[in-house]
């Protein structure tokens, strides 16, 4: 069925809003964005606002849906390489390469540990960040099996075990590098491929 004006503008407003609101978090954090911050940076009112969402910790779960939306199928990456020709290093170097653009954002997990402590007093909201968090490791879960189906991880290592441990390095490695500076993507890099050999 076609959509009306209407439909489309209020789609477009809908989407306008969170790709906002992802920008207003990944530079200002959680607690620091503003609704202000969000409907400038779109050119909408706060009327707009709220006619899409009810507040920001409701509208912060919307973003975090619409990423992983932007994201889907980074985790297919390795199907397009052959472990005779590319090593896993390098693999990962690619994925997590088209995974930041498509993403668009850093150090996003400053913005979700940020979430948390604001709403940490909120079950519902607790158990929401819970069941995101479990979306993102069963996507890593995939990575792992893709890279395992290829050759690149050895039949026998635990899929689930391996996406745990990348993405708690991962994250460890990230908050310490916005805490305290020394990014090193070698690193981070090595760091996953031993993790994951």
């Amino acid at each position: 069925m076609k959509k009306n004006k209407f439909q489309i503008k209020r789609e477009t407003t809908y989407q306008m809003l969170l790709e906002a609101g992802m920008k207003c978090f990944a530079e200002k954090g959680y607690a620091a964005t503003t609704l202000n911050d969000i409907v400038a940076r779109t050119g909408q009112t706060k009327g707009a606002f709220y006619g899409h969402f009810t507040n920001k910790e409701q509208f912060f779960t919307h973003v975090l849906d619409h990423q992983i939306e932007m994201v889907r199928g980074w985790n297919d990456i390795p199907e397009q390489y052959n472990p005779a020709n590319a090593t896993l290093e390098e693999v990962i170097v690619m994925t997590l390469t088209r995974l930041v653009h498509m993403l668009g954002v850093d150090n996003w997990i400053t913005v979700l540990i940020d979430f948390y402590q604001q709403t940490r007093q909120e079950p519902e909201l607790q158990t929401l960040l819970r069941q995101k968090y479990g979306v993102w490791i069963s996507e890593i879960e995939v990575l792992v099996g893709n890279l395992q189906e290829r050759g690149w991880i050895a039949p026998d290592k635990d899929v689930r075990q391996i996406a745990m441990q990348v993405i708690a390095f991962n994250e460890g490695y990230t908050i310490f590098s916005a805490l305290f500076g020394g990014t090193d993507q070698n690193v981070l890099i090595k760091g996953l491929v031993k993790l994951m050999s």
